[in-house]
């Protein structure tokens, strides 16, 4: 089974800002990715990019996370188009949840 991370929002609720490098101890999306692995229940996670967040993509890169990169035209587009290219099954979270 797989994790996907949709990571590539505008942060429109947060002034455009990306809320997903916003910090509680260490970055949001950091939280998430760590929950994810240290569950122990996925053979791949894989985290979902857009144009609208270029400072999250970057920062991803540097954790070496697998990445996809998708147009960014919003979350139904973005989700269909990466599920399409899948063909395991997907546990689907998004990347602003640092209680996962």
């Amino acid at each position: 089974m797989m994790a996907l991370i949709m990571a590539g929002g505008t942060g429109s609720r947060m002034n455009n800002s990306e809320k997903l490098l916003l910090k509680y101890k260490k970055p949001i999306i950091s939280h998430v990715i760590d929950a994810l692995i240290h569950s122990n229940c996925f053979d791949r996670i894989i985290v979902v990019t857009s144009p609208n967040a270029p400072k999250t993509k970057q920062f991803l890169l540097k954790l070496k996370v697998e990445i996809m990169e998708t147009s960014g035209n919003g979350y139904v587009q973005d989700l269909n188009y990466v599920l399409n290219q899948l063909s395991d099954d997907v546990l689907v979270v998004s990347g602003d949840l640092p209680l996962l």
